[in-house]
């Protein structure tokens, strides 16, 4: 009939000049304010496990420099008039597999010394070890995307009912 909580009991403070004034309750005003707190929240909750999200990673300014210099390497097809539309030509996407052996240059490391200095190393160790043993075992199974979409029996599972191991299902559990 009845079901405990799973969740443990927490009082709510109301906003008021009381509570305000004890710093229990935290008015945001404004709709900007609030999604630029929720959003540097919850970046900073996932920046243990997701370090290219971290403000404080290398990680982060590498993947940052990266994607920079994929969009300006789209400027002069623009200015050229080579790669259509200015909106054919920021399609950056496309571009997602270009620069990825880029590092960020040591004159604008300077700009970041909040940095740990071996997070840089780190990160070229990493490419080194990526170049010489995965890139060379797993590259070959890769196939990169093609400019027009034509494998087709991608799109077909493979998992049908028929394979399913049935020993587990309500039905076999039953007295018969």
């Amino acid at each position: 009939c009845c079901y405990p909580f799973t969740e443990l009991y927490a009082q709510v403070n109301i906003p008021s000049k009381e509570t305000i004034r004890e710093g229990l309750v935290v008015m945001i005003d404004g709709y900007q304010v609030g999604m630029t707190v929720v959003a540097l929240a919850s970046g900073l909750s996932s920046a243990k496990p997701y370090p290219h999200l971290n403000p404080v990673s290398a990680y982060f300014y590498t993947n940052a420099y990266r994607w920079a210099l994929r969009h300006l390497s789209l400027i002069p097809k623009w200015l050229g008039g080579t790669g259509g539309s200015y909106c054919d030509t920021h399609r950056v996407w496309r571009r997602r597999f270009f620069y990825m052996e880029e590092f960020v240059p040591d004159w604008l490391k300077v700009v970041f010394p909040y940095v740990d200095p071996k997070e840089w190393k780190k990160e070229e160790l990493e490419l080194k070890r990526f170049k010489k043993y995965a890139e060379s075992a797993f590259g070959k199974h890769y196939r990169y995307p093609s400019k027009h979409f034509n494998n087709f029996r991608s799109q077909e599972t493979k998992e049908t009912t028929e394979d399913f191991d049935v020993s587990s299902s309500s039905e076999s559990g039953t007295n018969k």
